[in-house]
């Protein structure tokens, strides 16, 4: 018997604090959504501004004496890698616990100078 004053009251209190709320208005949740957008956008834009002086959190391309010109996978965890050390390419065959220099690349040439004498052969 003592429980369905407690249930009456469970059930009764809901529907008379959805009466006295406010319903809310478009305008002030557009308003609320729209603040919320150009923080975030702010934050984004902090964060951009701070990764191009160098304060990022993401790391930074490095300049040195060696650069990876291209990597391609074999399968597993095996890898031939193009890499550039000093103005040389060497082909690398990379696996779990070697590394090898399968071959000195020769120096590219340039397409414009290719083209050239291709053409000064055809004259």
């Amino acid at each position: 018997m003592r429980f369905f004053p407690f249930l009456f009251l469970l059930l009764v209190q809901p529907v008379a604090a959805a009466e006295t709320v406010p319903e809310p208005s478009l305008l002030g949740s557009s308003l609320k959504m729209i603040a919320a957008l150009a923080v975030i956008c702010g934050i984004l834009l902090l964060f951009y501004a701070a990764q191009r002086k160098g304060f990022g959190v993401l790391p930074q391309k490095k300049s040195g004496l060696i650069k990876v010109v291209e990597t391609r996978p074999l399968g597993g965890r095996k890898f031939l890698c193009i890499v550039n050390v000093r103005g040389e390419e060497m082909l690398l065959g990379l696996s779990n616990d070697r590394i090898e220099c399968l071959s000195k690349l020769p120096a590219r040439e340039n397409f414009d100078a290719t083209l050239q004498q291709a053409e000064e052969a055809q004259s």
